[in-house]
């Protein structure tokens, strides 16, 4: 008699750890394929394979507290001392309340900021999808995000991709997307962030950029390990 409620009683624990697995297995699979615009884009899943993001401190959630500048993030140029006024804002973003502000009151054409990220090595052919998300005020002129790429032959770097492409506010926060090829004899990439020059004289243009995201898919960075 024991025995047979010692089966029941089993069997019954049994069926209910089953129910709870499902439970959060469905509730994992909800948040990996959430397409919200504004879901975190760290680890995604699309069409069931996983993307990671190989940028680090996309969302300039880290940052010298002397320079302003975002770590990882490097004014080579030296821009943010001289033509732009570079800063992190916690007023407003595009998944939370912080961005990477950049401004100007310089009218030259083809003026832009040059903030490079994180150099990331890559292998020739590989597509990647570069996501980014900017707000221009008014006066701010063909800002843009750029994919640079580095060929091992030349020794040289060059824009792979802009996305967007530049342009001109005002622009409330949207997202951008494209996909990239790494052309051949490219070995390393890198995301710059260009906010351009002002449209009108002692006007200060202004571009936010936030949440800027480089996926890769995971079998992919494995092979290429």
């Amino acid at each position: 008699m024991v025995s047979m409620k010692v089966m029941i009683l089993s069997y019954l624990i049994a069926v209910i750890i089953i129910i709870n697995i499902t439970s959060l297995n469905s509730g994992y699979s909800q948040l990996r394929t959430n397409n919200s615009p504004k879901a975190s884009i760290d680890n995604v899943t699309h069409n069931n394979e996983t993307w990671i993001d190989l940028i680090i401190n996309p969302n300039f959630t880290f940052f010298n507290d002397t320079s302003k500048l975002p770590s990882y993030w490097i004014d080579s140029l030296k821009t943010c001392r001289t033509i732009f006024s570079c800063t992190i804002k916690f007023s407003d973003g595009w998944n939370d309340s912080v961005n990477f502000a950049i401004s100007t009151t310089n009218n030259t054409n083809n003026t832009w900021s040059s903030i490079f990220g994180k150099q990331i090595e890559v292998k020739p052919i590989i597509k990647y999808q570069l996501v980014s998300h900017m707000k221009l005020n008014r006066w701010a002129t063909q800002s843009h995000v750029a994919l640079e790429g580095f060929n091992e032959t030349s020794k040289l770097w060059f824009q792979i991709a802009q996305c967007p492409s530049g342009i001109n506010g005002p622009l409330d926060w949207k997202e951008f997307s494209c996909v990239v090829t790494i052309p051949e004899k490219v070995t390393k990439i890198r995301p710059v962030l260009n906010a351009g020059w002002s449209s009108i004289p002692d006007k200060e243009a202004t571009t936010l950029f936030d949440s800027i995201n480089l996926l890769a898919k995971l079998s992919t960075v494995r092979s290429a390990d």
